[in-house]
């Protein structure tokens, strides 16, 4: 299974979530190339959940731009559009329109302090064309 890190553990309080966009690999007209993928990570004590940052109600993401995907008291995420409230761990919606319906999830795993996702096959480009350009730095010797 190969892995992502995202995040240390660290960047993410328990009770709290973080959003990021990662880039998905799609295939279109027959290449491979990256869509922007939204995410959030929500922590609950030693836990870390992982869902696509689109409510199911009309696919607009969470927090609405803001990276505040928590409620005050910091026990469920809300869709800040529509005023939904999904469980911080199930991602089930239990208030708002989308009553009955999940988040998408992302499997998540927690690998020497990192949390990583897993499943999901990411676009990558190291932006290293180093046969066209040469090194950015010349070390030579006097």
């Amino acid at each position: 299974m190969e892995l992502f890190a995202v995040c240390s553990t660290f960047e993410i309080e328990d009770h709290s979530a973080r959003g990021f966009v990662l880039q998905k690999a799609v295939e279109k007209d027959g290449q491979k190339v990256g869509e922007p993928w939204p995410i959030v990570i929500s922590r609950k004590g030693r836990n870390y959940y992982g869902f696509e940052n689109s409510c199911p109600h009309q696919g607009k993401q969470l927090d609405a731009g803001l990276e505040d995907f928590m409620d005050e008291a910091g026990n469920f995420i809300v869709c800040r559009h529509h005023g939904a409230q999904f469980d911080l761990d199930s991602g089930a919606c239990f208030s708002g329109p989308c009553q009955g319906r999940n988040l998408k999830t992302i499997q998540i795993v927690v690998d020497d302090g990192d949390v990583c996702i897993a499943g999901v096959e990411l676009f990558e480009e190291d932006g290293l064309d180093l046969e066209d350009e040469g090194p950015g730095v010349m070390i030579t010797s006097d």
